[in-house]
């Protein structure tokens, strides 16, 4: 239930924060002749510094200069837009399928073990999309430094004008970008275990090993029991009595040879203890 509702919200928030940020530096140069201009400075998704230029005054003979500035930015934020952006669909399509087809989800346990398998794939991806923007960032933030425009001007190199910076990039919105990321790598790692619930193949094991210890507990109480059998010898293998024989022809009655051992004591339920002797019957001739 937390992968239907936050995989998808979580990955929105991660791709818009960074795809869709735009920053902003204005810098104010004031002439030695008291000339003055207010030079902005726009940068964005996917962070192509380089391509960036824009007109900074020349205080000598009021010219104006084309400034770009310096790196590139754009992989780290590309992969990390691409991978959340990746996340979401693959959400809505899981949901989807685990609501309304939940019977081809199950078929063959290839659904479950799919999504156990893309759930993997995801949290690697957010974990390595993630740290390498969070180090893009730290030299986006570096280069994007309003000291570091400033000595890209050429009037403001110059000790004697002027230059004042009048707004600075917002860095809320990407660093909340990251905070998700880490976020979204949090909730797919902590979902494998539940998706590799539902492949049964955890079960399976457990029911391998129970099948194991039966099948070994069973070996051995046969070979235990026919141990003991076999270590009886003639006293409980013995048979302790034997039918009379009947002479037909004759009319005679032959009782084989007989022993009489102690008297012992029984008692059967329902019945009064009595004594009785205990006959062994020897039928060596």
């Amino acid at each position: 239930m937390c992968m239907v509702i936050f995989a998808p919200l979580f990955a929105v928030f991660a791709f818009a924060l960074c795809g869709g940020y735009s920053g902003q530096i204005t810098v104010k140069v004031e002439c030695l002749d008291k000339t003055q201009s207010n030079i902005s400075i726009r940068f964005a998704y996917p962070f192509r510094l380089q391509q960036v230029h824009f007109n900074a005054l020349l205080c000598e003979r009021k010219r104006h200069e084309t400034v770009f500035l310096e790196g590139d930015y754009s992989s780290s934020a590309q992969f990390f837009v691409t991978v959340s952006v990746l996340a979401f669909l693959y959400s809505l399509l899981a949901t989807v399928v685990y609501i309304f087809y939940q019977n081809k989800y199950r078929e063959k346990n290839r659904g479950p073990v799919v999504d156990c398998l893309v759930t993997v794939v995801f949290s690697g991806l957010w974990f390595v999309s993630s740290v390498a923007w969070a180090k893009t960032l730290s030299g986006l933030k570096k280069a994007t430094d309003v000291g570091q425009m400033q000595l890209l001007l050429s009037a403001c190199r110059d000790p004697e004008n002027l230059c004042e910076t009048l707004q600075e990039p917002a860095w809320t919105n990407l660093n909340m970008s990251v905070a998700f990321g880490f976020l979204n790598f949090s909730l797919w790692a902590g979902n494998i275990w539940f998706a590799y619930k539902e492949t049964g193949l955890h079960n399976s094991g457990q029911r391998h090993l129970s099948r194991s210890l039966s099948e070994k507990r069973s070996s051995s109480f046969r070979q235990y029991s026919q141990s003991s059998f076999d270590q009886s010898g003639t006293g409980f293998g013995q048979r302790l009595y034997s039918q009379a024989s009947f002479d037909l022809s004759s009319g005679n009655l032959s009782l084989p040879q007989t022993t009489l051992g102690q008297p012992m004591l029984y008692r059967q339920m329902g019945s009064p203890t009595s004594r009785g002797p205990l006959i062994f019957i020897n039928e060596s001739q």
